[in-house]
């Protein structure tokens, strides 16, 4: 597992409230500027995702989201026009005034934005006033500072314009200010919201995409960002609804929170289209961070979706490609949606709460950098990106577990402290848990498949893990209780730290010797030929691990997994039996009837 920042700060309490998970339509109006209002589809705060009753949320849209911010409608006929050009900007209309390249908008109201500044720069400067900057076809380049500054204000909407391409870029590096340190091509000092169905291209060659130091709200729009840090950073709070997000950063694609606000970092993404490419991080949120809807498509140097705190999936879509370590929190709720992670180290990890005295994080030995070890400085990418660490680090990963002593002996039935080989009670953490609740989880490990520093329960859904090949860790890796009274897992990775679930559980399980490759078809079936538990494997593999509802003590199982078959007879619940040289540190001896099928050999043959 990978420790992270202590330094990052909690996040802010007394945000739980209903979501339920359901994309928001996006918002378009008509794009022409007339004397006539513009009317456009608007969405009302009510339609936006609500309570649900089977979930605990913990974030809200309408704690967020306004009924102006999902409708991006105007008056044309009460707008200011801005039109750009490098020979002098002209402004029709009142609360704005341009001086050479800059553009000043200092009242309230509607600035509609067109033309091209190749080497300027609109800013706003309006003390507790909204300001909507309608982008009709600009495109503001600025060399050294923002294309769009927003010094002073109550609340700004960047609104694009219906069929419009626009674009914002800094081309250089930026420059000393006085007032702020502007580090984006959008630098926004104010609740800033996107929207409008127009298209907008962002790029930054030395800094971040969007920068907003409150709240930012994403509603719609075909937004592309290219930045050399963060595609987007946001201090208090990120909230998306809608909208189609194109990111490529040199730090992290999402990033949100801040070290001198310990209130900070809230994420919440409840719908919208994300293409993510990121050195570090493709979602970094300093506080909780939660997923009710949307498409997320991830590719990350580091983590895939990592929260200093909590992090929870309730519904949408989440493919993390590539990762380091595809979930990190410091919990990990899953109550439903899709997700699918590749991921070089652990596929899911419960850090543990970083602030407390008794977290893994708090107890990790932390390099001269002060960061810990193993664990690439914030805002960075870990040393050979994609990679696990180099060296033997692999194979002490499994926080502190060693790898097997080759002499111990076959796992019996499950228990609490037997079939321990992730660590032991010393390495507990109580703040640390993975919950799986609900949806389908595809889990394609070189680390742990889920790793939790505390607790792991399963009460639903579908969760299938492959790998890891090393035996240095394992598909399951927990030091506390690992139970599961509902849903299908299904495990197939390397025997040497392979662990079962908890005696305590309230369904059954089986832990058997089985190797193959990946593509082999694995089966569960009972006495009666009913099939419990079937995937596909996605990596080689020494064991298999199914719980499914029907298994019971005293009944027949047969498990098949590429060309091989065994049936087991168990006589506990909690069953495990694996080869003396596979088996998993702590577990007591075999218990109930294992066999090969006629002609194919004892279970665990290879």
């Amino acid at each position: 597992m990978s420790s992270r920042n202590l330094a990052r700060r909690a996040c802010a309490a007394g945000l739980a409230a209903a979501l339920c998970a359901l994309p928001l339509a996006a918002c378009s109006r008509a794009s022409a500027v007339s004397d006539a209002a513009t009317s456009g589809a608007s969405v009302s705060s009510s339609e936006l995702p609500s309570s649900s009753g089977d979930i605990a949320h913990l974030l809200t849209a309408t704690d967020y989201v306004s009924d102006r911010d999902l409708d991006p409608s105007y008056e044309a006929g009460e707008a200011t026009t801005v039109e750009l050009a490098d020979s002098g900007c002209a402004v029709v209309g009142a609360g704005a005034s341009a001086e050479g390249s800059t553009v000043t908008i200092t009242k309230a109201g509607t600035y509609v934005i067109s033309g091209s500044l190749s080497g300027g720069q609109v800013v706003v400067d309006a003390d507790g006033e909204k300001v909507q900057l309608v982008l009709d076809g600009a495109s503001v380049t600025s060399a050294d500072s923002a294309a769009i500054l927003v010094r002073a204000a109550k609340k700004v909407w960047i609104t694009l314009a219906d069929g419009t391409q626009n674009s914002l870029a800094t081309a250089g590096e930026y420059a000393a200010d006085a007032e702020s340190n502007i580090d984006g091509a959008v630098f926004c000092k104010a609740d800033l919201t996107v929207n409008g169905g127009g298209a907008l291209a962002v790029s930054s060659a030395a800094g971040h995409g969007i920068v907003c130091k409150d709240e930012l709200v994403l509603v719609s729009g075909e937004v592309t960002i290219e930045a050399a840090k963060h595609a987007i950073q946001a201090k208090d709070a990120l909230c998306a609804v809608g909208g189609t997000w194109g990111l490529t950063a040199g730090t992290d694609g999402i990033h949100c929170g801040s070290d001198d606000d310990a209130d900070s970092g809230s994420v919440l993404i409840a719908g919208g289209s994300f293409s993510i490419t990121a050195s570090s991080d493709g979602i970094d949120a300093a506080g909780t961070l939660e997923v009710d809807g949307g498409e997320l498509s991830i590719a990350a140097g580091d983590d895939g979706v990592h929260s200093e705190h909590a992090l929870q999936v309730d519904g949408g879509t989440v493919t993390v490609s590539e990762s380091y370590e595809g979930l990190e929190g410091a919990t990990v709720t899953v109550n439903g949606g899709s997700v699918d992670v590749t991921s070089s180290d652990d596929g899911i990890n419960a850090a543990g709460d970083p602030s407390d005295s008794t977290s893994g994080d708090g107890q990790a030995e932390q390099d001269q950098d002060g960061q810990p070890q193993g664990q690439a400085p914030s805002g960075e990418a870990p040393t050979g990106s994609m990679e696990p660490p180099s060296g033997d680090a692999a194979a002490q990963q499994g926080d502190g577990a060693q790898p097997q002593d080759a002499g111990q002996q076959p796992g019996g039935a499950g228990g609490d402290m037997g079939g321990q080989p992730g660590g032991g009670m010393d390495d507990y953490d109580e703040t640390a848990k993975v919950a799986i609740n609900g949806g389908k989880l595809t889990i394609c490990a070189g680390g742990d498949g889920i790793d939790s520093n505390g607790d792991l329960s399963v009460t639903g859904g579908e969760t299938y893990v492959f790998g890891p090949t090393s035996d240095g860790d394992g598909s399951l890796d927990f030091p506390g209780t690992g139970t599961i009274s509902g849903g299908v897992v299904v495990c197939a990775g390397s025997s040497g730290m392979a662990q079962n679930f908890s005696d305590s559980s309230a369904q059954g399980s089986l832990l058997l010797s089985a190797s193959g490759e990946e593509g082999d078809e694995i089966s569960l079936t009972d006495a009666d030929g009913a099939v419990l538990a079937a995937c596909t494997a996605l990596r080689s593999y020494s064991c298999v691990l199914v719980s499914a509802p029907g298994i019971a003590a005293g009944s027949e199982y047969t498990l098949r997994y590429g060309d091989g078959s065994a049936q087991v007879t168990p006589d506990a619940l909690v069953y495990t039996s694996v080869s003396a040289s596979q088996s998993p540190a702590g577990a007591p001896g075999g218990q109930g009837e294992a066999r090969g099928l006629p002609g194919e050999g004892a279970p665990g043959s290879v």
